[in-house]
């Protein structure tokens, strides 16, 4: 499924915001959860112990009212007695209320039953007191404190109960603390790759149909018009990576149809001028009779300007051939040094002209296999334009080194140098950059296409560096023969 940009990104929104929301939520559940057992804490348990206390209080009371009762015999005292006791029941049936514990509230009750039978013994007491009988003191005073500290017993451990239960609900919520700790820095952690990974796709999953983009973009600049860009998603990236191609269709369209002119036109150039430098030649030799010297010189000049307009339609004619790959190439081993001593030897006069001294450092290297006039030309291109872009008094250097399976050339001046923006456009047809004071170089801006076309039909390679003002350097490869 193709989604666009808009609801990549709105999905990836989506998923950071649940996370969120989990987190929160996970969070809101265990707050709550600590309250509740605080909540249990401050009323119930701290409750239980304030309550074991008063009915300690109403207890001890209603027992020293009792033994003066018996010692005093005053009507207030039994009554001291009765309403302590009354007051023990009311703080017991609180205490029940409140009780959240089974353990808890058996203990209540059993507390219930006891308090009962020491009431029953104080009344029991009163009334053999009113009949002013005989009765067995001794015995009631030590049942009395019997029940008595029973009661307060069974008091104690309501206290000790409460006061585990408290301290098991602070250890529980000390574990569920660290429990929940440990969740949340697990939780977050996996949220913060889940986001890092969400974000990581979807930022590739728009980058990277701009990275093919941008490299089509420079391959078409310079000058590769294949309309192979192949994206299909998002949806905005596949219609504009569908317009890229067809523009380059369209501007393939030109481009064959420019080369289809060129060479037609060098086609149908070549034989006139031919025509017209065999003319010119006869009349120079002087067929068409005696000239003076004042014509010899113009005729000179017609044959040189057409000698340059026959190399111009020859070398546009080997460049279509070459982009059509119809042009034929006579692969032999050779030796790479004696094509550039060749190759310097016919440009010598430029360079003696400018006073420009070149440096040969192209030793005995092994074979290469090349088609020996092709790399002559190559080497007369490169040469001929370092030459063109050295100052006079200048220098040039030629070196080559065998790098693994190949030759790699280096042709070094220390001339005027190219633009950094420029380098890449430098082997495109009908280019020519040059930064000396903005002046365009004269030629025709295709013989590095030229340079570029052989060396890539020879298997290697062909590049330019290059510094404003200290100069540039042209690296070509060439396969080994072996």
């Amino acid at each position: 499924m193709r989604l666009s940009i808009f609801a990549r990104l709105s999905i990836s929104y989506l998923i950071l915001f649940s996370t969120l929301a989990g987190i929160s939520l996970y969070f809101i559940y265990h707050l709550d959860q600590f309250n509740k057992i605080t909540r249990s804490i401050i009323l119930n348990d701290t409750s239980i112990l304030k309550y074991s206390n008063q009915l300690t209080d109403a207890l001890l009371s209603a027992s020293r009212n009792d033994r003066k009762y018996v010692i005093l015999k005053d009507e207030k005292l039994y009554e001291n007695c009765l309403k302590a006791g009354n007051e023990f029941n009311d703080l017991l049936n609180d205490a029940l209320t409140k009780a959240n514990s089974e353990e808890i509230v058996q203990f209540f009750h059993t507390i219930k039953v006891q308090h009962q039978n020491f009431m029953g013994l104080v009344n029991t007491e009163q009334k053999l007191i009113k009949t002013a009988k005989p009765y067995p003191t001794n015995w009631y005073a030590e049942e009395k404190k019997k029940t008595a500290d029973n009661i307060i017993r069974q008091l104690k451990k309501t206290r000790i109960a409460s006061e585990l239960n408290i301290f098991n609900k602070i250890f529980t919520m000390s574990e569920s603390g660290d429990t929940a700790k440990k969740i949340s820095i697990m939780i977050s952690l996996f949220a913060l790759s889940a986001c890092l990974i969400i974000a990581f796709v979807i930022t590739r999953s728009i980058k990277k149909p701009l990275d093919m983009m941008k490299k089509k973009t420079i391959d078409i600049s310079q000058g590769n018009l294949k309309g192979d860009l192949d994206i299909t998603s998002p949806p905005v990236m596949a219609e504009l990576a569908s317009a890229i191609n067809r523009m380059c269709h369209k501007l393939q369209e030109v481009d064959d149809i420019k080369s289809d002119f060129f060479s037609d036109m060098s086609h149908e150039l070549r034989t006139p001028l031919t025509s017209i430098k065999e003319g010119t030649s006869m009349l120079l030799d002087g067929l068409g009779g005696e000239i003076t010297e004042k014509q010899k010189h113009i005729l000179s000049i017609v044959i040189q300007e057409s000698n340059r307009l026959i190399t111009l339609v020859n070398s546009l004619l080997d460049l279509s051939k070459m982009e059509a790959g119809m042009l034929k190439y006579q692969f032999k081993p050779q030796e790479l040094s004696g094509l550039v001593k060749v190759s310097l030897i016919s440009l010598a006069p430029l360079a003696e002209a400018k006073n420009i001294t070149i440096e040969n450092k192209v030793g005995t290297l092994p074979l290469v296999k090349v088609d020996q006039a092709r790399i002559l030309q190559v080497f007369r291109n490169l040469i001929g334009n370092a030459i063109k872009f050295t100052h006079e008094r200048g220098s040039i250097k030629i070196d080559a080194n065998v790098k693994g399976d190949a030759i790699e050339i280096e042709i070094c001046d220390n001339g005027i140098g190219i633009l950094k923006e420029d380098i890449e456009r430098i082997f495109l047809k009908f280019q020519q950059v040059t930064p000396a004071q903005g002046e365009r170089a004269k030629g025709t801006g295709f013989g590095l296409a030229t340079v570029k076309q052989i060396i890539l039909a020879h298997g290697g390679k062909v590049w330019a560096t290059s510094q404003i003002g200290e100069g540039s350097t042209f690296y070509i490869t060439l396969l080994l023969a072996a």
